[in-house]
Formats: C-alpha cells, structure tokens, sequence
C-alpha cells in the first residue's frame, strides 16, 4: 500500500517535468564559430513611401526582405540547442522577425527578454527574416553577439527606385515638332487697331485650353535583378515656373503640380502623364531621378508664347500715290501682347486687301519682342483707292486681324 502511494506520487512529479517551463537552449561558447547567409544576393529596397507610423505602404519593390540562415557550431559539431543574439545597426534599418515558414512551436529565432535570439537546431542552423519596413537607406549591420564575441554581416539597403545598373533610362515625349518645341495655337488671340491695351487679359491657365504634352518615362533591369523595375518610383520635377505636370491631359489647377510621382510596371515603362504649359511660355526644364540614378541631362521644351492681342495699327488713314518704285511708305506697326501685357515676337503672315492699290514689301515677318521698337510694315501705294492690311499667324488663316481702311489719294502733279 505504501508502494502504491509513491508510485502515485510520483505521477505528478513527471507530468510537472513534462509540461514545465524549462527552455531548451545554452548560451554559445567562446571560439564558437558563427556563419551568417542571406537568401538574397544583392541589395534590399527601402519604401518610398510610408505610413504615419513610419511603415511602408504598398506597392513595393522587391526584393524588401530576405531569409537570413545562422550556422553554429563548436569545434567540427554542430552547436545543437546554443543560442547566440542578433541586433541591427542602426536599429531602424532592418526589422528582425522569425519565419514563418517554420512551425509556430519549433521556430528557432524569436523575440525574448527584449532581445532577438535564436537558437540552433539538431543540424545547428537557426533562421529568421531581415526586412526593410521603412525608408531608411545606407549599410545596415546584423550583429551576432555571444560570451563577449560578436559577427558582423552588412546588408545594403538601397533607396527605392532604380539601381545605378538600371539601363536604358529614358523619357519619351510626344506631339513635339523639332524635336522639343511647343506651337502656340493661336486660340485665345484677339485683334485689336488702337493703342491702348485690355488692362485684364485673363488666365495664363485656361481652362480648357492649357497646352499639354504625353510623356512616359522607362527603364530596362538587369537580367540578375529583375524585380529592380517593378513598381520602382520616379520622381519628375518641373523646375520653370510656366510649366507644371499632371495625370490630366486637361491641367487643371487641382491636378497640377510642379512634381510628380510614378510607379514603372514590369516591364519598365510608367503610365502616361502630362507636361503642362501656361500661356507665357519660355523654355522649361525638367529633373528625373528614380533612387540612384537620373537622366544624364535634363530634358528641356522651349515653349513658344500664346498671343493675346495682335495689334494691328496705321500711322496715318490717307496716303499719296506713289511717283516711282522707289516711293515707299512706313505705314503700320503692328505688334503682340502676352497675358501680361508684354510685347512678344510672333512670326506672322502679311496680305494687302487690294495689291493693285496698296502693294506690300513683304508677305511675313516676325513681329519684335521685348524691348525692342515695334515692327513697322512698309507698303507701296501703287493707284488710287482703298484697301487694308491683313495679319494673320504664319501659316494659320485665323485669327485674321485686319488694319483700319487706308486712302490712296491721286498724286498731285509734279510743278514744272
């Protein structure tokens, strides 16, 4: 009877050993030895972009994390049941996490005490993943640590965008005429025959009439590093003020901005977006840049202005005959006007309503800019009668800005 009680009493005592709180593991040993293996070859990604609590947002470049393999060992066993710590310097850089692909009971690196430890199996191996949350960039350092010894291992952890052995880095644009140049067209242009000016001309930005060009910009990855393009961010700036971009063909004031952000798909190429110029025109540059790399040389549009007014004025309304050939008359000045008032050059178009009456030296010129004295038109009053003088665009038939009516009077005879 007093047998059977203390085998019962033992009973207990084994399940206690069984079930308790013992932890399998020993601290790693001076002169062990420590091997550190990344799954991935080559650099992390950091996020472009991040949350509030400082975590990346989606999509991603990849790779952003990878598998770490720890191998320990003592002498020429392997170190079965020794831990070691690992940290990463600077902590921010790199998020220790264990993996998961491990059984939840069996995983071999965890969180404990406050630090990252991890625990060798029978074979000596412990694994975790290493994976850049955030959008730190540099060298991030995994630090083994054990009985006062440590192992380093650098990881780099590249900006998000394109690596500088990204290839074929390019913007293409279209609806450009030689090359990298913007028209204007003419639609906002109003006539006038008098000096004084519209003291408002309105808009620089129309709506509905800005002017806008497609681009999209592409890049090529390396054979050995294919997930380098997918989803990698571009940045373009606008560095004129009279230029701004958009994902709107239309360039309307909530969706203009002065730098914008795309996502390259994977096969290298951005979506659409849209260079967009106001009605001042000039010669707008832009940056691209993706992580590491940027275009070599800016790109750079000259935009021609958009006219406001064509003022078409006579120096007089009543001319004489012409004697001879040789008898010319100063009559016009006619000049452009931006919106803000500005005198601009124009190439334009010269018409005489009546050649047989009023015969013009010149069928075009282009009118003077800023600063400069307004272009005079020179004609020949060839007979008598009336006629005007006609300005248009070079090569457009409107606007048509017509002068006022000019006389030509009968020459008064010559006195003997």
């Amino acid at each position: 009877m007093r047998g059977a009680l203390a085998l019962g009493a033992a009973v207990p005592l084994l399940v206690a050993l069984g079930s308790g709180c013992i932890e399998r593991g020993y601290p790693l040993g001076k002169g062990a030895g420590v091997d550190i293996r990344p799954d991935t070859v080559g650099s992390l990604f950091a996020a472009d972009l991040i949350d509030a609590d400082g975590k990346a947002l989606l999509p991603r470049q990849t790779p952003f994390l990878t598998g770490v393999t720890i191998a320990l060992t003592e002498g020429t066993e392997a170190a079965n049941g020794a831990y070691v710590d690992v940290r990463v310097e600077p902590p921010e850089a790199l998020a220790l996490t264990p993996d998961e692909s491990e059984d939840s009971s069996e995983r071999t690196c965890k969180l404990k005490d406050g630090k990252f430890r991890c625990t060798a199996t029978f074979e000596g191996i412990a694994r975790f993943i290493a994976t850049s949350e955030g959008n730190w960039s540099g060298t991030a350092n995994l630090v083994v640590s054990w009985a006062d010894e440590h192992k380093d291992f650098a990881i780099h952890v590249a900006p998000a965008g394109l690596p500088a052995s990204a290839d074929n880095f390019s913007l293409v644009a279209s609806g450009l005429t030689n090359s990298n140049h913007v028209l204007p067209t003419y639609s906002a242009l109003s006539c006038t025959t008098i000096d004084s000016l519209p003291s408002d001309l309105g808009s620089k930005w129309r709506p509905g009439k800005i002017r806008s060009r497609e681009a999209f910009v592409r890049a090529t990855a390396q054979s050995d590093d294919p997930g380098a393009v997918e989803n990698a961010p571009v940045l373009i700036e606008s560095l004129a003020a009279e230029a701004a971009l958009s994902l709107d063909p239309a360039c309307d004031s909530d969706q203009r901005k002065t730098r914008l952000r795309v996502l390259l798909d994977k096969t290298g190429e951005s979506p659409p977006f849209y260079f967009c110029f106001s009605d001042i025109g000039g010669t707008a540059e832009f940056a691209v840049t993706s992580g590491e790399i940027s275009l070599p040389v800016n790109p750079t549009i000259i935009v021609d202005p958009e006219p406001r007014v064509l003022r078409v004025a006579a120096l007089t309304s009543t001319v004489e005959q012409a004697l001879s050939l040789a008898t010319t008359t100063e009559l016009f000045e006619v000049t452009a006007f931006n919106t803000d008032l500005e005198q601009i050059a124009m190439p334009v178009d010269l018409e005489s309503s009546d050649p047989e009456v009023m015969k013009l030296l010149k069928a075009s010129s282009t009118l003077s800019a800023e600063g400069i004295d307004p272009t005079t038109i020179s004609i020949l009053a060839v007979a008598p009668g009336k006629a005007v003088l006609h300005v248009r665009p070079r090569l457009f038939s409107k606007p048509d800005c017509a002068s006022i009516e000019i006389t030509v009077t009968a020459a008064e005879p010559e006195a003997n």
